[in-house]
């Protein structure tokens, strides 16, 4: 069951998904990105227990983050009368898996969930799904196992990279 998490809603206060920062998210960040209307937090539960959640946003590709050949690869992907100087997006900005079910597909089961919400009846005009990975193997390669690619090479540095996926890749 996919539940919708807000300001004042319980926690189940045996997740952990193993990072801090994700964790932290979880129990108190979402509350307050809720609150601020920034991002909408969601929790997977089975059985009364959280097995992941998410929270997503509103973002766009935006031209000026992008090296002119990187934004003109994904804006080549949309019809000429609807090339606008940004590309409007969905941004994943919290993924987490609880430890008991890694390994288990339910990360990769998550996505499909987004990327199938996101094209049947496309709720916001969305064309593609982003991510500010973290920069560890682990992250990029659960993205890139998924679909998701690159667009900078300029961040192969930081602590997350920014990736894509085409939304229109699956379109039914």
């Amino acid at each position: 069951m996919l539940v919708r998490l807000g300001i004042d809603d319980d926690r189940d206060t045996t997740f952990d998904c193993g990072d801090d920062d994700l964790n932290e998210f979880f129990f108190k960040d979402s509350r307050l990105a809720c609150s601020e209307l920034v991002s909408v937090t969601y929790a997977m539960i089975e059985s009364g227990k959280t097995i992941a959640f998410f929270a997503v946003s509103n973002d766009a590709v935006k031209r000026q983050l992008l090296t002119g050949s990187a934004f003109k690869r994904h804006a080549r992907r949309v019809a000429p009368s609807k090339r606008y100087p940004t590309l409007p997006a969905v941004k994943i900005g919290r993924l987490g898996v609880d430890r008991e079910s890694h390994g288990n597909g339910v990360g990769t089961g998550l996505l499909s969930f987004i990327k199938d919400w996101f094209t049947n009846g496309n709720k916001t005009g969305c064309r593609f799904i982003i991510v500010d990975a973290y920069n560890n193997p682990k992250a990029i390669n659960f993205y890139l196992k998924n679909g998701f690619s690159f667009s900078l090479s300029s961040d192969e540095s930081d602590k997350t990279r920014l990736m894509f996926f085409d939304l229109m890749t699956i379109k039914p």
